[in-house]
């Protein structure tokens, strides 16, 4: 299981400015009416952050899924690490260090073929001087369908 996050995650990493992002998911192939769990990989480049969900007046980072042959449940983030803003005199919810959001979904009794499943990552970057304006970023998954389970 381990062998098919790491092998799809190396072979789909996508560049910005601030980050890193891999997709990967838990298995390549899933029946119908199965859950499989998606997961992207974020990897902040030196010195940068992004700020954890919960944040007040700041854009934190959200996954986000295009309507599909699936259902999706929330997404899950790792809690977040305290950073102190010197000059604004704050206290955030960052991810500065490489962490993973996870998002579970099921695949519709209609799901079949190769499914691509599309969404965006939302975030606003900052350094230790800087915050950059907010991105939104495509992202993917591919899975193939299997012959239900019968």
């Amino acid at each position: 299981m381990i062998a098919a996050w790491l092998l799809q995650a190396v072979l789909n990493p996508q560049e910005t400015p601030h980050l890193q992002l891999k997709t990967s998911a838990a298995r390549a192939t899933a029946a119908p009416e199965e859950t499989v769990t998606l997961r992207l990989d974020v990897t902040p480049k030196p010195k940068m952050h992004v700020y954890a969900p919960g944040q007040d007046g700041y854009i934190a980072i959200q996954l986000t899924l295009t309507d599909g042959a699936f259902t999706a449940r929330k997404a899950k983030y790792p809690a977040g690490e305290k950073y102190v803003m010197p000059a604004l005199n704050e206290t955030q919810l960052v991810y500065a260090a490489p962490f993973s959001i996870t998002q579970a979904i099921t695949l519709t009794p209609a799901a079949s073929g190769t499914l691509h499943i599309k969404g965006s990552v939302r975030y606003q970057a900052c350094d230790d001087t800087v915050c950059y304006l907010p991105r939104t970023v495509p992202v993917e998954w591919t899975l193939t369908v299997a012959s239900p389970r019968l």
